[in-house]
């Protein structure tokens, strides 16, 4: 089981190790090594429900590298880049050539993301996926199309196991408002730019070391822009390299300490946004994952009733299953971490990836008792301050509590 590194020198290696752990929540999804604890005697699956992330994509806005790729012309025509400035600026200009019309689509590589995951799923709960009195799948989807194309890439690889379910998608803006529901607090956004504005500040200290030649003739190109913004921009208009379906590798061109400074300060910015944390006061739980956990409850009760459901599939964004997972505090999750202490406690590469997933896998026995089991991107995990049953199975009685007091369900 994962257990986030604590200490900054731990995430330089990290870093080291794999350089788009700097990219933080663009690092695209890692098929994990599993081993299922068997369940209980007498209990077999039959109900699961779900919430994933869309998989790889590409960066949000029509002309995300006009501004970058316009300096670095800049640079070029002034003599100021070095062969390394140079090959960052033609990694850059393919990139921007990739992303044209593709405004934040889902690439080849997270359509792969969520073949892979759907289909391990369904091989590792076949008997889940081909009851004969449960044979129906829900699916809601966020509207963004990338959430559709994940959705869709998704329960393909379901239907290709058992083409006889019957699976109906839902989507539209009525349900985003309870999937990733895009609050905002303008006093906590200000906090997290402080925070990670001065992250990025005091651990950059030699911005753009190996692609400029002048840093102090750079920075009079640059204008009113800071040398140390301008690196960061850089770094996080790459930081995307690995989800996508080119052969670029733009994080070569930084230093270690340019890609920990970026790590460090969009850590900051991915607690603030995608999890509750200290400086959030709770934020995050009442107006994101109380409604979206309150669905999960209610879908579970439903299913659990009767009826010919089997599984109850979301997909949606970043901003919807982090929260979620910091308020039933899964592994990972169960302790709250400060935006300047993000870097070092929560490592979001690890935590919330493209295609970060929650799979609730329901099991019962003939009595009709329920148990059930977490996956956190496929991997077993529990919620420490619940106590399970046998292993990882937890009664669903115990949870179930648990959830509706997190939700404030009556």
């Amino acid at each position: 089981m994962f257990f986030a590194p604590a200490s900054a020198d731990e995430q330089m290696d990290a870093i080291k190790n794999d350089r788009y752990n700097a990219g933080c929540n663009h690092h695209p999804y890692t098929a994990p090594e599993f081993k299922d604890t068997k369940a209980p005697k007498g209990y077999k699956p039959f109900y699961l429900s779900h919430y994933g992330r869309h998989g790889s994509r590409y960066l949000i806005g029509e002309n995300v590298y006009a501004r970058v790729n316009e300096k670095m012309a800049q640079l070029h025509e002034a003599g100021l880049l070095p062969a390394e400035g140079e090959a960052l600026r033609e990694d850059l200009i393919k990139m921007a050539e990739a992303h044209d019309g593709e405004d934040g689509i889902l690439t080849q590589v997270g359509s792969m993301e969520h073949q892979g995951i759907g289909s391990r799923l369904y091989k590792r709960s076949k008997k889940l996926f081909n009851q004969k009195d449960r044979d129906e799948i829900l699916v809601i989807s966020s509207p963004i199309t990338r959430c559709v194309q994940s959705a869709f890439n998704f329960t393909g690889s379901i239907k290709a196991g058992n083409p006889d379910l019957k699976i109906s998608l839902y989507s539209g803006d009525k349900y985003l408002r309870y999937l990733a529901n895009w609050a905002n607090n303008d006093e906590l956004s200000k906090r997290i730019s402080e925070v990670s504005d001065s992250l990025r500040d005091a651990l950059m200290t030699k911005p753009g070391e190996l692609i400029f030649t002048d840093a102090d003739k750079v920075q009079e190109v640059l204008g009113k822009e800071t040398l140390t913004h301008f690196v960061y921009s850089l770094i996080n208009k790459s930081s995307i390299a690995r989800c996508l379906d080119i052969n670029v590798d733009p994080f070569k061109h930084f230093t270690d300490e340019e890609l920990f400074a970026h790590y460090a300060a969009y850590s900051a910015r991915s607690c603030g946004y995608f999890r509750d944390c200290l400086d959030a006061d709770g934020f995050r739980d009442s107006a994101v994952a109380r409604p979206l956990l309150k669905d999960f409850v209610e879908k579970a009760d439903e299913a659990l009733k009767g009826g010919h459901k089997c599984a109850d599939l979301r997909f949606g964004h970043d901003s919807g299953i982090g929260p979620l997972l910091s308020l039933i505090g899964v592994e990972g999750y169960d302790t709250k971490v400060s935006l300047a202490n993000a870097y070092k406690e929560w490592p979001s590469y690890e935590m919330l990836p493209m295609g970060t997933n929650l799979q609730m896998i329901f099991y019962k026995n003939r009595k009709g008792d329920i148990l059930v089991k977490l996956l956190r991107n496929e991997i077993e995990t529990t919620i420490p301050a619940v106590s399970t049953f046998d292993g990882p199975y937890y009664k669903w009685d115990d949870l179930r509590a648990y959830f509706a007091k997190k939700c404030k369900m009556d």
